[in-house]
């Protein structure tokens, strides 16, 4: 193959063009948002109720390998029977720190903060609260929590952010006659789960959530449930009678792309009735997640520039030998 000096300069030229056109609004991106909203509880007991709680958050965010050097986690507890408690009473009733791995351009988050950013440098950010608590004197229970991270083509390589909220409340009930008891846990919720890879860019993005609910009694699981937007109970004991009712999308959910965005996204009110209860002491546990996970090649122009100085040498040493 000939190239004369003009046509390998321009040949050379339109390679690196082509590199850096393709990267210039390349991104790869994550993001989990769930809300979980209006969460009641009701028992038709006829004695006892809520006794001790804690509630506990975690929040994370990396930036090419870099973490948020401030401690994402925080837990407080009370006894709801005698309205003692070291949770915050007023909104929020329990967050830790909200976590932006250095060195962020882009996407700093504030405490409380769940803006959705998008594709805009390179940033990877994580917030989580029990926002509400009925056990705290609430009239509801309110936990949010985003997950949002993104790799622009200027440096970001690798980023990962997750969150994670629990809640443990014992139940002490007594039921008329000591059987036939019944709980309704009913809540409204709000997903958005999305990854891509936009501007031709080389990478994977991966962006979760998951929301469930779990009742105990002497450390046995009687009911378990994660809503899927089908109706699924996942456990359902001996003697019990569990029925789910959800009119929204599933809240747990796993999105990857190596392209083209993947988005799961909606609303909607989430029931679940169980019954044939004993009297007794009961755990009731509500946990979510979000979470991302994104990775990003090594940038096109960087190659591209050492198979254009290739060329080039070549191009030299068929030179010398004609000469």
């Amino acid at each position: 193959m000939k190239f004369g000096k003009r046509k390998l300069a321009v040949a050379f030229s339109a390679i690196l063009g082509v590199g850096i056109a393709s990267q210039a609004s390349a991104d790869v991106y994550g993001l989990s948002y769930l809300n979980v909203d209006d969460l009641l509880v009701s028992v038709n007991a006829i004695g006892g109720g809520a006794g001790r709680y804690t509630f506990s958050s975690n929040q994370d965010a990396i930036l090419n390998g870099t973490p948020d050097g401030a401690a994402g986690n925080a837990s407080c507890n009370g006894n709801a029977s005698t309205a003692t408690t070291n949770c915050s009473l007023a909104s929020p009733t329990l967050s830790g720190t909200v976590q932006n791995a250095p060195p962020a351009s882009a996407g700093v988050r504030g405490e409380g903060d769940y803006t959705v950013f998008g594709q805009v440098g390179n940033y990877s950010n994580a917030e989580a609260q029990v926002v509400e608590a009925v056990l705290t004197g609430d009239a509801k229970t309110h936990v949010e929590s985003i997950s949002e991270s993104n790799l622009a083509d200027n440096g970001g390589q690798t980023a990962q952010s997750n969150t994670n909220v629990l809640s443990n409340t014992t139940l002490t009930l007594a039921f008329a006659g000591g059987v036939g008891g019944v709980m309704t846990v009913s809540f409204t919720a709000d997903v958005d789960v999305q990854a891509e890879v936009s501007g031709g860019d080389l990478g994977l993005a991966g962006a979760s959530s998951s929301a469930s609910l779990t009742l105990q009694r002497g450390g046995v699981t009687l009911a378990s449930w994660a809503p899927q937007g089908t109706g699924a109970i996942t456990t359902c004991a001996v003697g019990l009678t569990c029925v789910a009712t959800e009119t929204g999308p599933s809240l747990q959910n796993t999105a990857t792309s190596d392209g083209a965005a993947n988005v799961v996204a909606g609303s909607g009110t989430y029931k679940i009735d169980i019954s044939g209860l004993t009297d007794g002491t009961y755990t009731l546990i509500l946990a979510t997640t979000t979470s991302t996970d994104l990775i990003r090649d090594v940038p096109v122009p960087g190659t591209l520039l050492l198979v254009g100085t290739g060329l080039l040498l070549g191009a030299r040493a068929a030179r010398r030998r004609k000469s």
